[in-house]
């Protein structure tokens, strides 16, 4: 099911969502300029996320760098169907808001935010007419919206 940006500006996003500058030791997030941001309230539960994770770089980098060939200074070089991506996943409290931080085998890591939407109709008649579910079938249906947050970077020298 696609649902449009209009519906999604309208009547999902907040308009109180913000693209804080989030600095953690030597990282910093450079928020996709598509991306809506997140809630005030989240700010703080996303800075502990790549906070947690970050101790775990090194030792990915280090297995992704250690899969060499043998007596070869070349590195072995992955399919993309069998490239060895990390994912490091974080959900709230209410599970309804999720981060996940995605490692490629180059070492690119992106952060996405997943939200659980709670599809509330007046009448239980809105909705069904819009995108065509039947009453009867929202119980069994749960929405998400994706946004790609952002691209998490390592900071080389002095930022002044």
């Amino acid at each position: 099911m696609r649902v449009s940006q209009e519906i999604i500006s309208q009547y999902i996003i907040d308009n109180g969502y913000e693209k804080p500058k989030i600095e953690i030791k030597n990282y910093y997030l450079q928020w996709n300029e598509k991306c809506f941001g997140i809630s005030p309230k989240e700010i703080v539960e996303l800075k502990e996320f790549i906070t947690n994770v970050i101790p775990y770089f090194d030792a990915v980098y280090k297995l992704i760098n250690s899969l060499e060939r043998p007596k070869s200074k070349k590195r072995f070089v992955f399919d993309n169907k069998l490239s060895p991506d990390i994912h490091f996943s974080h959900r709230n409290k209410a599970h309804l808001v999720s981060y996940d931080l995605y490692m490629m085998s180059d070492g690119a890591t992106f952060i996405d935010r997943i939200e659980k939407i709670e599809i509330i109709t007046k009448d239980d008649t809105v909705l069904s007419t819009e995108v065509n579910i039947g009453k009867d079938n929202f119980g069994k249906l749960d929405l998400y919206l994706k946004s790609k947050l952002g691209q998490l970077f390592f900071i080389r020298q002095s930022r002044g």
